[in-house]
């Protein structure tokens, strides 16, 4: 509004200037003072110009605001418009990403419902077939047949046997897994009990408490589900590029070629040492020196340097495993517990207890085990891709026996028409020769066959006759 009326106002303005101007030339006439009157009259005039002038730049501004307005006007509607198209877009892309949720939670349920109705349909499909089919097949095609649906029959009681086998296993791992923890707690209740029964008599000996350590550690590892053999080794002899030799107690192997090693190293003495004594001083000095005997063999697990041996691919950490639940959870629950842990991360070694360790163990079984199941999903996609392909050539050796059939029956069809219709038929003539030559054949043609052929020599004859007459009345 401002805008529409400032032309209105300059021009007011202008229009007061030149009253003011008036007036004032009036009054100098009135006293006389003509020479003052023209000059102000001149500087009237200047003045007059420069507001001309700015009227002329205020209509300029004026023309470029509205411009201006104009162009923000526009601004603002494509601004609106992006908006509703952002909503749109917005709103079209939540819709599209709920419909693929809902998809996928079905897909599953597909799945089983899919196989029981392919498996439906290959069963109708082939009892259709061999129904339709079975009466006009020679012995020779049903060999053929035989031999085209025998490996058919085999692969899918073979497709059928691994989708039930990889749902069966499922289950029996759920139950497992729940079987396990429960073992798991059972474990520790055990292992704390003979810890304290068989301190005396590993405590000062090291080679039995080693062996002692790797007994708890291979009944961990039979717990995990893991396969000797197979998922892990014991007791491998590896080599380092400079030669010397290294015996891990344990190698687990993960997928794509990946190595765990575990070595399990024991620290009783002090530890028997901080539960046989009530004095504070004791079980604290007793305590350094157990935190100092963990700390001795991150040291020199730490210094075996398993990444640069030869045959294994092992990964950026060693597992140290502490067999006694207890002398674990009393270095980690301790002052300088944290420290210790820390220190062992740095040299790329992992404490772990028979709990923690029976975790990580059982969480590689899953992962063997989703590692299976994939390979089962895909021997199950080979496999179901053979069966498509054989189930393609099946049909399209139906539908060529299909074909001969058809093309069979029509030559059956001409050659008997050729036999036994119109009035020269062969039937009918060697019938006629018969007659005439008193010959009695031993085995006559069918009654059937001669009454058709000599019915379709009387229609012939029936068709020919108005033919006949209509040429005897134009010759005469």
């Amino acid at each position: 509004m401002l805008l529409e009326w400032l032309p209105w106002l300059t021009i007011a303005l202008v229009a007061l200037v030149v009253l003011w101007s008036v007036r004032r030339m009036a009054n100098s006439n009135g006293n006389g003072g003509y020479e003052k009157s023209l000059a102000e009259q001149q500087h009237l005039q200047l003045e007059n110009a420069k507001l001309a002038s700015q009227l002329e730049q205020t209509q300029t501004q004026l023309a470029n605001l509205q411009e201006l307005q104009e162009n923000l006007q526009q601004q603002y509607t494509e601004l609106q418009l992006n908006y509703s198209q952002c909503r749109e877009q917005l709103a079209a892309s939540k819709a599209q990403l709920e419909a693929q949720i809902q998809a996928s939670n079905k897909q599953a349920e597909q799945l089983k419902q899919s196989k029981q109705e392919f498996e439906d349909f290959l069963k109708q499909f082939a009892e259709a077939s061999l129904n339709k089919q079975s009466e006009q097949l020679n012995t020779s095609n049903k060999q053929q047949l035989d031999l085209i649906l025998t490996p058919l029959r085999e692969q899918l009681g073979e497709f059928r046997k691994r989708v039930d086998h990889v749902y069966t296993q499922e289950a029996q791992d759920r139950r497992s897994l729940v079987e396990q923890i429960s073992q798991l707690k059972d474990l520790n209740v055990r292992l704390s009990t003979d810890a304290i029964n068989l301190t005396k008599a590993l405590k000062g000996d090291n080679k039995t408490q080693g062996n002692w350590g790797e007994m708890v550690l291979e009944k961990v590892l039979e717990q995990s589900g893991l396969r000797n053999g197979y998922e892990y080794h014991t007791q491998v002899n590896l080599t380092q590029t400079s030669g010397k030799r290294l015996q891990p107690d344990v190698v687990v192997h993960l997928p794509d070629n990946k190595d765990v090693i575990i070595d399990a190293k024991v620290s009783l003495v002090a530890y028997d040492r901080y539960h046989s004594t009530d004095d504070e001083v004791q079980r604290e000095q007793a305590l350094a020196e157990h935190l100092q005997s963990i700390r001795g063999h991150i040291t020199n697990l730490s210094g075996k340097s398993y990444e640069d041996a030869e045959g294994v691919r092992s990964l950026d950490y060693v597992l140290l495993f502490i067999p006694v639940e207890s002398a674990y959870m009393l270095a980690l629950q301790s002052d300088k517990g944290e420290a210790l842990f820390l220190d062992a991360m740095q040299r790329n070694i992992m404490l772990v207890s028979p709990a923690t360790l029976l975790m990580a163990l059982r969480t590689i079984h899953n992962i063997w085990r989703y590692e299976h199941q994939s390979q089962n999903a895909q021997e199950i996609a080979r496999q179901a891709e053979e069966m498509h392909k054989k189930l393609v050539d099946f049909v399209s050796a139906m539908m060529g026996v299909g074909t001969q059939l058809q093309r069979a029956q029509d030559n059956y069809d001409t050659a008997f028409k050729r036999l036994k219709t119109g009035r020269g038929n062969l039937i009918n003539r060697a019938q006629s020769i018969v007659k005439l030559g008193g010959i009695k054949p031993k085995k006559p043609l069918p009654e059937e066959l001669l009454q058709q052929a000599a019915e379709n020599a009387a229609d012939e004859n029936l068709l020919d006759t108005p033919a006949k007459a209509a040429d005897k009345e134009t010759k005469e």
